[in-house]
């Protein structure tokens, strides 16, 4: 599974054909995108933990049972990407 943070911000290239076809970029959010793009669609979201706030906690943790805790969940998740992207 890929998640996608559908706040995060993106640029979009649209023709304006009523100005000769220049074209212009639409800042807006993926969940926007979404919206205004793909009428009818709507990707299912999750709510997600980074793997980078993980290991960040893990370093900083001063209590071992959690830090062991996250340790081995980030072995489980590697292990499940791993298999993912055969």
């Amino acid at each position: 599974m890929r998640v996608v943070d559908i706040d995060g911000v993106m640029f979009v290239p649209v023709v304006d054909e009523t100005n000769g076809g220049a074209v212009i970029e639409m800042k807006m959010t993926v969940g926007e995108f979404f919206e205004k793009c793909c009428a009818g669609f709507a990707p299912e979201t999750v709510e997600a933990i980074p793997v980078e706030w993980l290991e960040k906690a893990r370093k900083e943790t001063a209590l071992a049972r959690t830090a062991d805790s996250i340790r081995n969940v980030l072995a489980l998740w590697r292990r499940e990407e791993k298999r993912e992207d055969r």
